[in-house]
């Protein structure tokens, strides 16, 4: 699962500090508190969406169900149409 030592260390880190957002807040926590946390504690840079992926794992961890999510979006619908012709190339 994980490539190397720093790597594990890394989520284990992160996981800690997830875990300790979820405990003694009275608002929900978010992935720009967590991207702070996990500054101040460890210096390690966090983009948003990352965070966000942490603290849902921490949440599930703790016995927390996560909101339903729509699990095909309507970008993924319009490729996935077996009517369209061909799909179109991504244009960044």
């Amino acid at each position: 699962m994980f490539e190397n030592r720093r790597a594990r260390q890394r989520h284990n880190k992160l996981m800690h500090a997830a875990d300790r957002l979820l405990g003694p807040l009275k608002a929900p926590a978010t992935p720009a508190d967590l991207a702070a946390l996990v500054f101040g504690l460890h210096r390690i840079e966090l983009r948003e969406e990352e965070a966000a992926r942490y603290l849902d794992a921490a949440r599930v961890r703790r016995g927390f169900r996560l909101p339903e999510q729509p699990s095909v979006t309507e970008e993924t619908e319009a490729f996935l149409d077996p009517d369209q012709e061909e799909p179109k190339p991504a244009v960044n």
